[in-house]
């Protein structure tokens, strides 16, 4: 059995290092008008799978329909332009990000050349907007850069050990988009306490560096401990509310609804042990629907919680 987090002498999230990512940014350019809703993930996520299936139906379904009943999480999160705009003008730019773990990063050409596809010839949302990918960089936990090798990765320890050594009693989470967390099967639609919070967090960890990494992330003594330290954080301020976003689906030909938790929320309490899994957190994305972008947050420095 492992020590404890106060008796051992590495880090208990060394094993982060199981999980391996890359992050492109790809820059766009409207060619024509293209319409869309408020949250643009929804069309941009649908319209890449559409490309995807039509010119590789191999990779759609690695890719879109992971496992073998297509029900495992995706290896990707598809983070959209976040402005409110629902109209983009030819000559407009805008930016996307794609996230890969694991294994999925080798399937990072195939993205790409759907993403292209997309914009040429297939056009973007309702009214098929059509744009053009003008440049892709690639982001590291110092920022962006240029492309150099696409299927270099980041390991998860780096991105964690980025923020390490913090000595932080008080932290804001900001959701960037909105997080779906689950509990007891529900969908939980106020401010989660920080256990279930990171309980998630962790899961979804667990289940990424299972699936397309090289292992689990925490077993289960680890997460016990882990959680019981989460137990003991407070929520202190919650300027959180939840939002229904319309979701049209073509394969269902109906609409959704496709709720979540937006705003900030702040905890107290001995948060250093959990600072590098919440670094690599805003990465990952966590909750449900993060293939579609949902479940981004960001932590605040220190002084600013």
């Amino acid at each position: 059995m492992p020590e404890s987090i106060a008796a051992t002498k590495t880090s208990p999230a060394s094993a982060l290092r199981h999980l391996t990512l890359a992050k492109y940014l790809f820059r766009l350019r409207a060619t024509s008008r293209i319409e869309l809703s408020p949250y643009k993930g929804f069309a941009l996520h649908g319209g890449l799978g559409h490309a995807l299936k039509k010119i590789s139906p191999f990779y759609f379904r690695a890719l879109f329909a992971p496992g073998p009943d297509g029900s495992h999480p995706r290896p990707f999160v598809l983070l959209p332009p976040l402005d409110t705009d629902q109209v983009y003008l030819p000559g407009r730019r805008f930016s996307c990000e794609l996230t890969l773990f694991g294994s999925g990063i080798q399937r990072f050409p195939a993205i790409h050349a759907a993403l292209e596809y997309l914009g040429n010839e297939l056009g973007l949302a309702r009214n098929r907007g059509r744009f053009v990918v003008e440049a892709v960089e690639m982001a590291v936990p110092a920022g962006p850069g240029p492309l150099s090798n696409p299927a270099s990765a980041v390991c998860g320890l780096d991105i964690a050990m980025s923020r390490q050594g913090l000595s932080v009693n008080r932290l804001t989470l900001h959701f960037s988009t909105p997080l779906r967390l689950k509990n007891d099967g529900c969908l939980v639609r106020r401010a989660p306490s920080f256990q279930q919070f990171f309980a998630r967090l962790l899961g979804r960890f667990n289940t990424l560096a299972t699936l397309y990494g090289n292992g689990r992330v925490a077993d289960s003594a680890l997460r016990a401990e882990l959680l019981s330290r989460a137990e003991k954080i407070e929520l202190v301020r919650d300027e959180s509310q939840w939002l229904d976003m319309p979701r049209f689906s073509g394969r269902q030909k109906s609409w959704m609804k496709f709720g979540g938790l937006l705003g900030e929320v702040t905890y107290a309490g001995d948060l250093e042990p959990f600072i590098p899994f919440l670094a690599l957190g805003e990465w990952t994305h966590t909750g449900g629907k993060t293939s579609f972008g949902l479940g981004k947050y960001v932590m605040a420095s220190p002084a600013a919680s």
